[in-house]
């Protein structure tokens, strides 16, 4: 069986089912899953098949950026995992319940986890390896990170949709403009992790928008895709009815078995 992806390689599937030697999984920051086609996306386009993703998935209440993140970590909704602001400050205490870091070490990986706003640095714990706020040069780390040999696991967060959806509106030209970029610049990450062996590639959102809104109660605000990739011999199918971000850590347990 072969997957052609759009960087113009295709891979085999191993015949025997094994957990992922290259976890990345990438959380591309207030991305609306309408927003995902060939033109705007062929890169995430390239990832998607059949029983692998969902354009279904649905954030947490509040759907903000470090409750939806904290949620997806722990696998816990903010009332259980105690994060139910947005805000957190370096020096403010950090997230004290375990996390898919502390599942991957567990599990032998080398972790990494490069965020692009610094509330993000809540989720830093002791079972993060490396770990760097990095607006600007994220994923360039991560490709760093995987240039090293050895069971790794890295997460990613990439910011820049909820600015332009903020200043243009969700869905807007500017905000398409935009997920291109991001769609562009992950192409040669995704090329190499698929080059290391036995890998596994999770792409996720934390939250949606509205107009030039987001965070509240509206609908549209808690839509997210998720994409499942990878050359393992059996991955997670996703359900077809809607998908809660709390249960990521249940899937990089999944591959990472």
């Amino acid at each position: 069986m072969k997957r052609l992806f759009a960087w113009g390689l295709s891979f085999v599937l191993p015949s025997m089912a094994a957990a992922a030697d290259t976890l990345l999984i990438v959380s591309i920051d207030a991305l609306h899953p309408a927003a995902l086609s060939v033109d705007n996306s062929p890169t995430l386009q390239a990832l998607m098949q059949p029983g692998y993703y969902t354009l279904q998935g649905r954030s947490v209440e509040p759907p903000k950026t470090l409750v939806a993140h904290t949620a997806m970590m722990t696998g816990l909704p903010p009332v259980q995992n105690g994060k139910i602001d947005n805000q957190w400050r370096p020096g403010d205490p950090q997230v004290d319940k375990p996390t898919l870091f502390d599942d991957g070490r567990r599990l032998g990986y080398q972790t990494a986890y490069y965020y692009s706003k610094p509330k993000l640095g809540y989720l830093v714990n002791p079972a993060v390896g490396e770990h760097a706020l990095d607006p600007d040069g994220g994923i360039e780390r991560v490709r760093a990170f995987f240039r090293h040999t050895g069971k790794r696991f890295a997460f990613l967060h990439v910011s820049g949709l909820e600015w332009v959806g903020t200043d243009s509106g969700w869905l807007s030209q500017a905000y398409l403009d935009e997920l291109k970029d991001i769609d562009a610049a992950l192409a040669p990450l995704f090329h190499e992790v698929s080059r290391r062996g036995k890998y596994a590639i999770v792409v996720i959102s934390d939250h949606a928008g509205h107009d030039k809104l987001h965070g509240t109660n509206h609908p549209e605000d808690y839509k997210l895709p998720l994409i499942v990739s990878g050359n393992l011999a059996q991955l997670p199918k996703l359900p077809a009815a809607e998908w809660s971000l709390t249960e990521l850590r249940s899937l990089f347990r999944e591959l990472a078995r």
